[in-house]
C-alpha cells in the first residue's frame, strides 16, 4: 500500500514541478514579447496605436498566466495536504529542490526574524 501512495505521489510531482516551471517560463517569455513590441515601435518611430490591439492581447494572456501560476501555486498547497492525509509528510517528491513553505510558513517566519 504504501509503494502505491509513493507511486501516486511520485507521479504527481513529476507532473506538478514542470508544470510550475513552464507557466513561469511562459510568463517570461509574454513579458519580453510585450517589451519587444514597444521597443520595437519607438525604435521605428511608429505611433502609439501601432501594435496596440497585439500588445493587449499579449497582456491579456499574461494575466491569464499569473492566474494559472496562482492556481498551480494552490493546487501545490493543497497536494502538500493531501500529502499529509496519506501518509508521506516525511517525504519530498522534489528532485531540485524542497517544496517551497506556504503562506502561513512564510508569515511566521517573517514574525520570527522581525
Amino acid at each position: 500500500m504504501l509503494n502505491q501512495r509513493l507511486a501516486a505521489g511520485k507521479a504527481v510531482a513529476n507532473e506538478l514541478f514542470p508544470a510550475e516551471k513552464e507557466v513561469e517560463d511562459a510568463l517570461v517569455h509574454t513579458a519580453r514579447l510585450a517589451i519587444a513590441v514597444i521597443e520595437g515601435r519607438r525604435s521605428a518611430r511608429l505611433p502609439i496605436t501601432t501594435g496596440q490591439e497585439g500588445l493587449v492581447r499579449v497582456l491579456q494572456a499574461s494575466l491569464r498566466l499569473a492566474e494559472a501560476r496562482e492556481e498551480l501555486g494552490a493546487a501545490h498547497v493543497a497536494f502538500r495536504s493531501t500529502q499529509n492525509e496519506v501518509g508521506l509528510r516525511a517525504i519530498s517528491f522534489g528532485n531540485l529542490w524542497e517544496c517551497p513553505p506556504n503562506t502561513g510558513e512564510l508569515q511566521a517566519e517573517a514574525a520570527n526574524v522581525a
